[in-house]
């Protein structure tokens, strides 16, 4: 069992590298059940401050830009003409498998930005990363079991 304040620092992990964190856990002798509730909760705290900061964010700057009545041209990098192509191919599905894969804030912010009329999306992307904690948690856990020791 780990304490008040090691919870704390595991949930705020989730957050900030969510697919290391259950093999971290693991490996540090932490029971299947407390990484999964610890990364899960971590994580949903992070989707819910980064979605609806995120939200925020960007009402602001559209409030800011508005203000200015010049348009700027849109300048498409290569990363943005990958998000793009990505987007148009697999939605918001795509987005919800990958989601474990880059972290919280910047899965967040991405949900915020291109799926903010839908509202389901801060609590489907909460149960993406509940899905992302058992698979990566039971990963961990069999590696740990087998390979270990």
């Amino acid at each position: 069992m780990i304490g008040p304040i090691e919870t704390l620092f595991w949930m705020f992990a989730a957050v900030v590298k969510f697919i290391l964190t259950p093999s971290l856990m693991i490996g540090r002798g932490v029971s299947w059940g407390m990484t999964v509730a610890t990364s899960s909760v971590g994580a949903a705290l992070g989707v819910y401050v980064f979605f609806y900061f995120g939200k925020l964010i960007f009402v602001q700057l559209q409030v800011y830009r508005g203000n200015r009545g010049k348009k700027k041209k849109a300048i498409f990098t290569p990363g943005r003409r990958r998000w793009v192509r990505f987007q148009s191919r697999f939605g918001l599905w795509g987005l919800l498998i990958v989601s474990g894969l880059i972290s919280v804030p910047i899965s967040a912010i991405l949900a915020a930005k291109y799926h903010q009329k839908d509202d389901r999306m801060p609590w489907l992307l909460m149960f993406a990363f509940v899905v992302w904690a058992v698979i990566l948690t039971t990963g961990s856990f069999v590696f740990d079991r087998n390979f270990v020791e």
